[in-house]
């Protein structure tokens, strides 16, 4: 039972450590050190601090602002004319309602420039094609064709009969849309004249916070600025009609190589504004980058298929398939606004000014670790007040013993120098008494009357 019980000695040290963790405060002392390294340093760091809090987090990151993100809707609206070539069979002009596709998307936009094209197709019976798949597709006789089964990848199930594709290659027969499409990659674009199509680009943004609503058609533009302009980064960096070949330019990109397997190019649009000034000084800046990897081994570009349906005189729905490989134009619109808040800038100037208290703790490394004599600044630095108590009690001690054997001491050099001038005559005896020619009690401790007579001796 008593190896239970913690011992004494424990229990002493942890009463120990909790006086000292919960009734002991630590105070600065304020120490002058009069040293020029020492003095340099702490300038130095003062003046780095300063410098980040002014031009960092002032100046640059404006953090004196509260800010709010933009809500944004974009529409864009194309025109232009593009001609084909090598399209058998096929109009030469294309208008932005044939190589649009779709019409309107959410964000963004596609121009076709290269293209496959398998027309009137209709369900029926045919070969498969065997560009689909070497394995399951290609046979040599019936066998090799389960019935029903789909081909992998491929346009149909199959019937269960092997036809020859041409005079060399034999095919599973499948029942899909007849004829099949011959998936071919194009080697150079179909569709030219990307110099003429132009967009035009409706940007809309909100600040809820601040109630505020700008758009990229700025009010100082007027009908006839807006009919003739062209976006040029340099000499007319506000139009909101863009050229497709100079977007893929100022994207570095090749037009020719885009336009053959396609591909995806970023459009943002950026609004940084600081409504501490006037609002019309809220702008949009435009730039261009491509999105997906032109180097890529596989499925490199970007294409998709689509199909318009119709009948025929037979009343039989046909289609024409067509694959379009082209570019497409995401919009990315980043938008941030700024206004100036005194909550926010109270904050920062507080933090900025704590973090003053660094060049204090530099140079108290520096003075504690790499000043060789530094015996004194400890003593000076770190002061225990228990300790300073202590030796004032005992000094106040030794003071009054001191003061006592002093007392004593006077009280003995008075008597003595009472017997002396008894020695040397300066009393006159007469009769049966002794007359003192002066009074010397003012030479003797208050303690002790004066004499009077030789009776009273």
């Amino acid at each position: 039972m008593a190896g239970l019980l913690p011992k004494k000695s424990h229990l002493r040290s942890f009463l120990k450590c909790s006086d000292s963790f919960l009734f002991q405060y630590e105070t600065p002392r304020l120490v002058t050190v009069r040293s020029a390294r020492i003095g340099i340093i702490y300038r130095v760091v003062q003046a780095c601090i300063i410098s980040y809090l002014i031009g960092y987090v002032f100046v640059y990151t404006k953090s004196y602002q509260e800010f709010d993100l933009a809500e944004s809707s974009v529409v864009s609206k194309i025109k232009g004319l593009m001609y084909a070539r090598g399209l058998e069979g096929r109009k030469e002009i294309w208008d932005s309602i044939d190589f649009v596709v779709p019409a309107q998307e959410s964000d963004a936009f596609f121009i076709a420039t290269s293209m496959v094209l398998t027309v009137n197709q209709s369900q029926e019976a045919c070969p498969e094609d065997p560009n689909v798949s070497r394995k399951g597709v290609w046979c040599e006789t019936d066998a090799d064709c389960t019935p029903g089964q789909p081909t992998p990848g491929g346009n149909g199930r199959k019937t269960g009969r092997c036809v020859n594709w041409d005079k060399e290659i034999k095919t599973c027969e499948v029942n899909a849309w007849c004829p099949t499409e011959t998936d071919k990659t194009p080697k150079k674009p179909i569709l030219h004249g990307l110099d003429s199509v132009t967009v035009l680009v409706k940007n809309h943004i909100a600040f809820p916070k601040f109630g505020i609503k700008r758009r990229n058609i700025l009010d100082s533009i007027n009908q006839t600025y807006l009919q003739s302009c062209r976006y040029n980064r340099d000499t007319d960096p506000l139009c909101p009609i863009f050229n497709v070949k100079d977007m893929i330019m100022y994207a570095d990109e090749d037009v020719q190589e885009i336009s053959t397997r396609g591909g995806i190019l970023g459009f943002t649009i950026s609004w940084n504004c600081n409504f501490d000034f006037d609002q019309e000084q809220c702008i949009p800046v435009y730039s261009f980058r491509r999105l997906d990897d032109k180097n890529a081994k596989i499925a490199k570009g970007w294409n998709f298929r689509t199909a318009h349906y119709y009948y025929d005189y037979n009343g039989t729905t046909r289609r024409d398939l067509v694959k379009l490989w082209g570019i497409r134009f995401v919009f990315n619109v980043n938008g941030r606004a700024g206004k100036f808040s005194p909550v926010n800038f109270l904050l920062n100037l507080g933090s900025g000014i704590g973090l003053l208290g660094i060049a204090s703790v530099v140079c108290e490394f520096v003075l504690l670790n790499c000043v060789r004599s530094n015996d004194d600044l400890l003593e000076q630095k770190f002061t225990n007040l228990e300790q300073i108590k202590t030796v004032r009690r005992q000094s106040a001690v030794n003071l009054s013993s001191l003061n006592l054997r002093q007392l004593d001491g006077s009280n003995n050099a008075s008597s003595a120098r009472l017997d002396r001038l008894v020695d040397r005559d300066y009393l006159s005896v007469t009769s049966n008494h002794i007359y003192a020619n002066t009074d010397y009690s003012a030479t003797l401790p208050r303690r002790h009357p004066p004499i009077a007579n030789a009776d009273e001796i």
